[in-house]
């Protein structure tokens, strides 16, 4: 395994040929225009702050009247690693997770290929929007977040 000073000096590295830089701000203008549009498309829905992440995962979340009752919120997150977008549903806290948890194993699975990363302390469970984003045309991937996420919200919400 490489020392911490060898993993820096590779990271500085791959920092000086400025291409990670633009790829990072791409992703983050990215997710700042799709929380832009939904602000603007569903103002009834509580839209929180952009997490930046730490080069795992770039988020922002938003709740509905009825998934904010049940202390239930939707993260839209872009995965880093797998390069990927997704969406999840999430608890207030450990005790709601374990209280919804059935929607794994519930009928929402036919309806939507969902799943559950167990190293994924915060999701209750995922569902994958886009597994190979084309981020040079984001009019078409923000018209299809925006169209899968809602398709999830209605999945999830009729189900509680």
């Amino acid at each position: 395994m490489k020392s911490l000073n060898q993993l820096i000096h590779a990271y500085t590295a791959q920092l000086q040929q400025g291409e990670m830089q633009l790829a990072y701000r791409g992703i983050f203008d990215l997710i700042g225009k799709l929380r832009a549009r939904f602000m603007r498309n569903y103002p009834s829905h509580d839209i929180g702050s952009i997490y930046p992440g730490y080069m795992d995962m770039t988020y922002f979340s938003l709740t509905t009247e009825v998934l904010k009752a049940k202390g239930l919120k939707i993260p839209i997150v872009y995965m880093h690693e797998k390069g990927a977008f997704e969406v999840w549903l999430s608890a207030r806290n450990r005790e709601i997770v374990r209280k919804y948890g059935f929607l794994l194993n519930g009928n929402i699975a036919d309806e939507l290929p969902v799943f559950h990363d167990e190293a994924n302390q915060d999701a209750i469970i995922e569902y994958t929007i886009a597994s190979a984003p084309d981020f040079g045309n984001q009019e078409a991937l923000m018209e299809l977040i925006d169209r899968q996420v809602q398709q999830f919200i209605n999945a999830v919400s009729s189900r509680l």
